[in-house]
């Protein structure tokens, strides 16, 4: 069975106090932070996640994208990012499934002057009184590599 592809359903997450949309359907799972076997290999992982029958890199990031070395206190879940080679952890502090049709949320392309090289953000949005940024998981997945 084929899965249905629903161009309204995101996942949200939040860590730092940033807001980041990702496609539903570009999230492989959402799991706890206990799970993650916590590693300083110092090469800009957190740790590791064994399940879905790979081992899967997870990352921690502050509010402007750059790579913590470090995890803050309060971030209980990670989100599994689909890839075709290997899966990628995020943790956040908080993961919510949001509906962008019903919540009647409307992404803007992000102006070519805000746009930078190697950043995966591409659209923005407001939620919750709060400007929230949209990327594709594969966009968030290149980035985490090369930032690594």
């Amino acid at each position: 069975m084929s899965e249905i592809h629903n161009p309204h359903l995101y996942v949200l997450l939040v860590f730092d106090g940033r807001y980041l949309f990702v496609p539903q359907d570009e999230v492989l799972s959402i799991e706890i932070i206990a799970d993650v076997l916590m590693t300083d290999d110092g090469m800009g992982t957190i740790g590791w996640f064994s399940g879905h029958g790979l081992e899967s890199p997870v990352f921690c990031l502050a509010n402007d994208l750059s790579l913590l070395s470090k995890v803050p206190f309060g971030r209980e879940y990670f989100v599994l990012l689909k890839d075709e080679e290997q899966p990628l952890g995020v943790i956040c502090d908080e993961v919510e499934n949001v509906n962008f049709k019903q919540e009647h949320l409307h992404p803007q392309d992000l102006p070519d002057v805000m746009k930078t090289q190697n950043s995966p953000i591409r659209q923005l949005l407001v939620y919750q009184d709060q400007v929230a940024c949209v990327c594709s998981g594969m966009a968030l997945v290149r980035y985490l590599s090369i930032e690594e």
